[in-house]
């Protein structure tokens, strides 16, 4: 695919190549998670409650068991709210 000289690119094809390959951090993941648990249950949680497993795309949440359970009824909803803000790829795929 070979472009002219002065042809204008969209900015968003320049970064194609980095959106595909590279995944969020794990504090990005771990902060990102607190505002939408924040957001569908409205429990607010400290940063040093929840931890993400980049390589095993696991987050972690040291809470008490009843905040574990509420949790895990918005399990699906908290997934998928993830999987939109954080792409596919950066999202995590289990929550304990």
């Amino acid at each position: 695919m070979f472009k002219r000289r002065g042809e204008i690119v969209a900015v968003k094809d320049l970064f194609e190549k980095y959106r595909k390959t590279l995944q969020a951090p794990q504090k990005t993941v771990e902060l990102e998670a607190i505002r939408v648990i924040g957001e569908l249950t409205n429990i607010t949680l400290k940063e040093h409650q929840i931890s993400y497993t980049v390589s095993t795309r696991v987050l972690a949440i040291n809470a008490p068991s009843v905040i574990k359970q509420e949790l895990k009824f918005k399990h699906t909803e908290l997934l998928s709210e993830l999987k939109k803000r954080l792409g596919a790829k950066s999202s995590p795929q289990t929550v304990l």
